[in-house]
Formats: C-alpha cells, sequence, structure tokens
C-alpha cells in the first residue's frame, strides 16, 4: 500500500498535478529565478538608461557657462567674462577647438574640474586655460578675412598679417600672444605690455619696430583726431623725445629666478640662454602670458614731473617753485589740482627751455637752458610768442597790485592787538608763500594755476584783515580773473589785463571781461580761422555809442591824449586850439541815427566860415608833407651802417611814429602838435650817426 506519508512529501515538493517521474519537469524553484534574472536585467537596463540621460542632462548642464561659477575660485573669471565682449558665447566654444573629440574632451576635463574641486587639489595650482587659435577662428567667430587688413586700435594702426605671419623677430605668436585671458579683470583684451616688450625691448633683432613713426602715423598725428597738430614738428623734423620724454621706461628682460616659478629641472634651467627654444615652448606649444618672464616695459605719457624734468638730475632741491605751479598741486587755497596741459601730455622742460642762455658776450655761452618765444612758436606755430609775452604782462600787473595789498595788510595786522593776531599772521604767510609760488616760479609755467593761487592770496588776506579787526579793505578788481571761463582761458588766461588796439583804438580787454562780463564769442571766432576778430566798428558803436553819457575818451584814448592835451608817449602834449575853446568831438563829429560821423573839411562850415575849409586842407598837407619827408630821412638812415646805440633810436622812432599813426587825424586833432614832433624827430633820425 502505498505510504500516505510520503505522498504528502512528494507533493509538498513537486506540487499537485506533477509526476515525480517525469525528469523533464522543472522544479518548483526554477520560476522565482527567472523572474529575479528578470528583474535584474531590467534594473541594469534601466541604470544604464539612468545613467546615460544623467550624462546627458549633466553634459547640457557643464556646456554652460553657469557651469563654471559653481566653483567659487572661478568667480572672478566669470564676472569677467560676463562683463566682456565674449558674454552671449559659451565658455567651452573658445576654451576648447572645434569637433567631437573636443567636445568629449572638455566633458572628460569638467569632470577633472569637479573632482580637483572637491578633493581641493585646485588650491596647490592657479586656474590655466589655454585657447587655441582655432577657437578664436572658427567659422562664425573671427574669420581670417579679418586678419589680412590693418585695424585701429587706441590711435594706433595694428596688422595682423605682419604679427601672425611676417615676423620680424622669427617668433611666432597666437592669437593670445596679444589678447590675453585675463587682464585687469578684464576677459580676452588687447594686453599693451606684451606689445612693448615686442617692440621696445634692449636689443631688439628689428630696431625699426622701435620707431615712433611704425605705429603711429603721421597722417593720423597731423590731424583733428588729436588735441595737437603735430605737422609743425614734422616740417622742422623734431624728434618725439624733443617734447616726450621719458614714454619707454623698463628693459624687458628675463631674470634668471623667474624660471624657478614653475621649474626645478636642472636639465631645463641649463637651457635659459636658448631664446628661440624658450618661446616656442612657453608662447608656440604652450600660452605663458610674456608678463611671467619678462620684466614689464612701460610706454605711456609721464606725467610725473620728477621723472621728466632732466635738469633736475643736477638741481636737486631747485625748481620747487615751478614745480608747484607745473603739476599744479601744492598752493595754499586752491582745493583741486591744475596740472598744466603740457605736463599731462607728458612734455618736458626741454621742450621749451630749448635756447643757451648767453654770458660774456658772444663767443661764451653757458650750458643754462631758457625759453623764449621761440620755443612756443617752434611747435604752435608763429604768433604763439605773443601768448607768453601777454602771460608775462598780465601776471607782472596782478603781482604789483597784490604785493601793494600785501604791504598794506602786513602792516595793518602787525599793528594790530586783537586775540586773533597769530591766527591772521599765519594766513598772511599762506598768502606770501602763493605770491612767492607766482614770482619766483614764473607764471608761464601754468598761467591759469597761477591766476588761481592769486586769488587765493587775496582771499587769505581779506580773512588776515577781518580776523585782525581791521577797516582796511582792499579793491578786489584789480586782480579779478575774467568771469566768463571757457576753452579759451586755458590758453588765454590773464586776458583781462592786456589793452590791444582794434581799428585804430585802445580795446581794454577788463572793461569788457570782467566789468561787463563778455565771453570771448562775442567779438571772437574760431569757424573760419582760430580767434578771428569778428567784431565790426558797427557793432563796437552800436553799443557805446547808445550809451547817455559815455566819453569818448575811454576808446579814443590816443585821440584824446592829443586833442586835449597831456602826456603821450613820453611827450608834453598842448592842448589844441579848439579844446581850449571848449569844442567837445561832438563838435565835429556828428551823431546820426545812432552812428558817428567820420569829420572832413565840410564840417567846418556849421561853426566857421566857408574859407575855413581851406585851413582844414592846409593842415592835412602840411602833416603829409613832414611825414613825406620823415620817412625818406628814415629810408636813408635805415641803409646806412649804423652803430649799435644808432640802431637802438631809430627803432626807438619808429615806435614813436606806431604810436602817432593811431590816431589817425592827419594832424587835424592837433596840428600844431604834429608839426613840431614830425620836425623834430626829422632831425633827430638825420643827427644818428
Amino acid at each position: 500500500m502505498p505510504d500516505p506519508k510520503h505522498d504528502d512529501i512528494l507533493t509538498k515538493e513537486w506540487g499537485e498535478g506533477e509526476d515525480p517521474d517525469d525528469m523533464t519537469s522543472a522544479p518548483r524553484e526554477e520560476k522565482p529565478r527567472k523572474r529575479k534574472r528578470k528583474k535584474r536585467r531590467l534594473f541594469v537596463l534601466g541604470g544604464i538608461v539612468f545613467l546615460f540621460l544623467l550624462f546627458a542632462g549633466a553634459a547640457e548642464y557643464t556646456s554652460h557657462s553657469k557651469f563654471c561659477s559653481s566653483c567659487h575660485y572661478m568667480k572672478p573669471f566669470y564676472q569677467s567674462w560676463q562683463e566682456s565682449k565674449h558674454a552671449d558665447i559659451e565658455c567651452s566654444a573658445c576654451h576648447y577647438p572645434p569637433g567631437i573629440r573636443s567636445f568629449l574632451r572638455v566633458k572628460l576635463e569638467g569632470l577633472n574640474q569637479v573632482l580637483r574641486y572637491w578633493t581641493k587639489l585646485y588650491v596647490k595650482s592657479k586656474p590655466w586655460a589655454e585657447i587655441p587659435d582655432e577657437s578664436c577662428l572658427q567659422e562664425g567667430c573671427h574669420d581670417r578675412r579679418l586678419l589680412e587688413g590693418r585695424v585701429q586700435f587706441k590711435r594706433v594702426v595694428f596688422d595682423h598679417k605682419v604679427h601672425l605671419g611676417d615676423l620680424r623677430r622669427g617668433k611666432t605668436l597666437r592669437c593670445t600672444s596679444c589678447h590675453s585671458q585675463i587682464v585687469q579683470g578684464d576677459h580676452i583684451t588687447v594686453t599693451e605690455s606684451t606689445c612693448f616688450i615686442c617692440h621696445f625691448k634692449t636689443g631688439a633683432h628689428d630696431p625699426a619696430i622701435a620707431s615712433c613713426f611704425h605705429c603711429h602715423l603721421q597722417e593720423d598725428l597731423s590731424s583733428e583726431k588729436v588735441r595737437f597738430n603735430h605737422a609743425v614738428a614734422y616740417e622742422k623734423n623734431f624728434a618725439c623725445d624733443k617734447c616726450h620724454s621719458q614714454i619707454i621706461l623698463g628693459d624687458g628682460a628675463v631674470p634668471r629666478e623667474n624660471c624657478y616659478k614653475c621649474h626645478f629641472e636642472r636639465d631645463r634651467l641649463d637651457r635659459y640662454d636658448e631664446t628661440d627654444l624658450m618661446h616656442a615652448t612657453h608662447i608656440a606649444s604652450h600660452k605663458i602670458e610674456c608678463n611671467q618672464c619678462h620684466l614689464e616695459i612701460q610706454h605711456k605719457i609721464v606725467k610725473d614731473i620728477e621723472t621728466i624734468a632732466d635738469c633736475r638730475t643736477c638741481h636737486t632741491g631747485f625748481h620747487q617753485a615751478q614745480k608747484i605751479l607745473y603739476t599744479g598741486e601744492g598752493g595754499k587755497g586752491v582745493p583741486h589740482p591744475a596740472p598744466n596741459v603740457m605736463l599731462e601730455k607728458g612734455l618736458s622742460c626741454k621742450g621749451c627751455h630749448m635756447f643757451h642762455e648767453e654770458a660774456g658776450g658772444k663767443l661764451v655761452k653757458s650750458d643754462t637752458l631758457v625759453s623764449r618765444e621761440k620755443a612756443c612758436e617752434s611747435c604752435h606755430g608763429e604768433g604763439f610768442g605773443r601768448l607768453l609775452r601777454n602771460w608775462q604782462v598780465s601776471t607782472d600787473k596782478k603781482l604789483g597790485e597784490i604785493k601793494s595789498v600785501y604791504a598794506r595788510a602786513d602792516a595793518e595786522i602787525a599793528a594790530s592787538r586783537g586775540a586773533e593776531k597769530a591766527e591772521a599772521q599765519e594766513l598772511l604767510r599762506e598768502a606770501a608763500f602763493n605770491i612767492d609760488i607766482v614770482e619766483k616760479g614764473k607764471a608761464v609755467h601754468n598761467i591759469t594755476y597761477s591766476q588761481e593761487l592769486l586769488l587765493a592770496a587775496f582771499g587769505r588776506m581779506e580773512e588776515a584783515l577781518d580776523a585782525a579787526g581791521s577797516s582796511y579793505r582792499p579793491e578786489k578788481l584789480g586782480i579779478e580773473m575774467a568771469a566768463a571761463p571757457g576753452e579759451c582761458l586755458q590758453c588765454h588766461a590773464g586776458i583781462e589785463e592786456i589793452d590791444s588796439e582794434i581799428f585804430g583804438l585802445s580795446f581794454p580787454h577788463k572793461t569788457h571781461v570782467v566789468g561787463r562780463k563778455m565771453e570771448c564769442g562775442t567779438c571772437h571766432s574760431n569757424a573760419r580761422r582760430h580767434g578771428e576778430l569778428t567784431s565790426s566798428r558797427q557793432s563796437c558803436a552800436a553799443c557805446h555809442h547808445g550809451e547817455i553819457g559815455e566819453n569818448c575818451g575811454r576808446c579814443h584814448v590816443v585821440q584824446a591824449a592829443l586833442y586835449q592835451g597831456g602826456t603821450f608817449a613820453g611827450w608834453d602834449v598842448p592842448a589844441d586850439i579848439m579844446a581850449e575853446a571848449g569844442a567837445d568831438c561832438d563838435a565835429c563829429h556828428e551823431q546820426q541815427d545812432g552812428a558817428i560821423s567820420r569829420s572832413d573839411a565840410s564840417n567846418c562850415v556849421n561853426c566857421h566860415e566857408a574859407d575855413y575849409q581851406k585851413t582844414f586842407v592846409e593842415w592835412q598837407n602840411a602833416y603829409r608833407e613832414l611825414r613825406n619827408a620823415l620817412d625818406a630821412a628814415l629810408a636813408a638812415k635805415t641803409r646806412e651802417d649804423l652803430s649799435r646805440e644808432g640802431r637802438a633810436r631809430l627803432a626807438e622812432i619808429e615806435r614813436s611814429l606806431q604810436k602817432l599813426d593811431r590816431d589817425g587825424s592827419s594832424g587835424i586833432h592837433n596840428s600844431q602838435f604834429f608839426q613840431d614832433v614830425l620836425t623834430k624827430l626829422t632831425s633827430a633820425i638825420q643827427s644818428i650817426a
């Protein structure tokens, strides 16, 4: 009989309906194994898909530039990229050449950077990247045809073809040789210091590339593109360093110790002198910044007077007043620096001090260099020497007035007994300091700053007098500057002290620019010619003749002096008979519709008989006859071989005649005086030996 226990065991082992003798039937545990294997395969496949998606997502995320800023030490680089012209280009587009291999390399390098960041290996070396030329020249970026022509860079003409092809010094360059990766916070910008190392390094193979005109074209410096037109300098063949001193600083040498920043292997260090190998390795094969090895060379306009003042090499401690004026700082009471525009352009002392001062006659000349009016005209052209004269005249007038005020203020403060006397004396010392700077330093070194110093000195004296309790109040108008500052006054500072001649009349600038506060453009224009006088007799008369009670002598100074009598040009002039009779200017010069007529013989009949017109004509004929005789004597004497004293006397007479000619009446304003003085001058000419 079958054993029921045995059947139960088989049922449990093989299951219901299964034949234990059937060897083709699988055990009951086989199906769970199949299910497990299937699950494992699905899990592995899912993992692969997940990793692929993760890699794809990571690849996409890490391809964007924002990923670069994930590491904190990359943030300065990322910020400079955001502010650069390449801000719309992904970092990877430049840092790796185009192509699938580069794309995969980017991902591996990115992973490597992440590992270096988390393991903190990045602290052992600074971030370094090399940008291949292929990245710059790939399609859609900087096409190669752009490198065939010349471009303008900061007033310098640059030719890519010469630098990347026809190499003057035999050195291979890359795009990033000049366009540095990081320069003072800028991303991929031109590194000027690299240019200077190649062009100005001591012992350059081709000295021609160190020439100023290699980069600065003459036509650019002779045009309106620059503040100063260099055409005059070119015409006179002036060297650039005549005016621009110390514009190249440094020699660009490579100290051997700089190699130890990166290398320690003896076999490499022993090849220090193989410059071609050094450049091929560091520039062509690897992008190493030039300044990593070379000492810096600076090429710029130097504004430090200690550097450009060649005279101070020997004369140490001298010319402090000149230095204060030229640099426009160091005075008392002038808060803002006001350097001379010449200093801002790097003009050295020898740019103006170009003449040897004579000492001991014709044979001995000292080595002291002085400046004269011709120094201005050598660069700026004929006529600019007049500015120098005007500056000197203007400053001398102001100094004379302010020194008079200072003497009175000094006496007032010395006599005071107030509690603030010490403060007043200190203020007075500051005023004296400014006055000394202008007087000893020569105002022409910075006429604008000199005027500000004198105004500040005047203000200090006013404060000192207040502190001392003095009742003395000096008149300020004497040292006031023009009340309408502008571009003109950068050169024509002090013009308010200059009296000029216009239409044969004396023209005081102070009355107009200080008293009436008129702007320069009221009378002058630069439209056709610099400083062209656009005023006319009519425009002047429209203002002056329309004023009630206007004194003719304010403008017609010469005519008034000759007509009314007094002192003129060193002569004692008796009053004309008409003036003695009480006849005013308008007795002969009639005013009609706001215009003053020029008197002639016909005006005489208004007061005299008709025959008096003949007297008018006789006076003019007598003047012309005497003047012709004088001119003949002058011409004859000029042809003679005169002594130095004789030439000086002849020149003095010519100046007297020029003053008389400003009258313009042909002797009518004072006939007897003109006849007497012309006769005396003719005799004086004939008596010159």
